[in-house]
């Protein structure tokens, strides 16, 4: 059996890895793909005042909104697919729920993006490839806008080279 996780943030960049997840594997009678989306581990003294059955149905119910449009087109297609949401670091958790379904691929869309931008964020398709003995197959979208693509690296190389003249001096 061919197992694919695929995972899904409701983004245009997911909705376009499971598109191509679908047309490179869908005829494959044996491809059995898993929607998986990643929610955020709640800060401990925000865990204070909320249940943790309270905790898991909001983390459920923003995990079904984000697998709205994939569950969508896979359903249209007849492909078996399963959902299943994990918390905590993106690219672990991804990793780690790959390993747990023995799959055999991760299909994972990302944006455009140059290697200014790539240098200063933290990106999940690069911790995902750096730490992943499972086999990633990057999707690439859209191109992202003029302000995010030049204006935030630049900020963050400016205030890293500030940072620097300050502490070497």
């Amino acid at each position: 059996m061919n197992k694919i996780l695929i995972p899904v943030d409701g983004s245009k960049n997911s909705d376009m890895a499971v598109k191509h997840a679908v047309k490179t594997y869908g005829q494959d009678a044996g491809a059995h793909f898993y929607l998986c989306n990643v929610q955020p581990t709640l800060y401990r003294h925000i865990g204070k005042f909320l249940g943790k059955q309270t905790i898991n149905e909001w983390h459920a119910e923003r995990a079904a909104e984000a697998v709205a449009s994939a569950s969508a087109y896979l359903e249209k297609h007849g492909l078996n697919f399963t959902f299943t949401y994990v918390c905590g670091d993106k690219g672990s958790a991804i990793r780690d729920e790959a390993m747990r379904l023995e799959c055999n691929r991760i299909v994972i869309g990302t944006s455009k993006k140059n290697s200014l931008s790539r240098l200063f964020e933290n990106s999940t398709t690069a911790r995902l490839l750096e730490i992943s003995d499972i086999p990633v197959e990057v999707v690439t979208g859209s191109t992202l806008p003029v302000l995010e693509r030049w204006g935030i690296p630049a900020l963050g190389a400016g205030a890293a080279t500030a940072l620097m003249a300050v502490v070497i001096d």
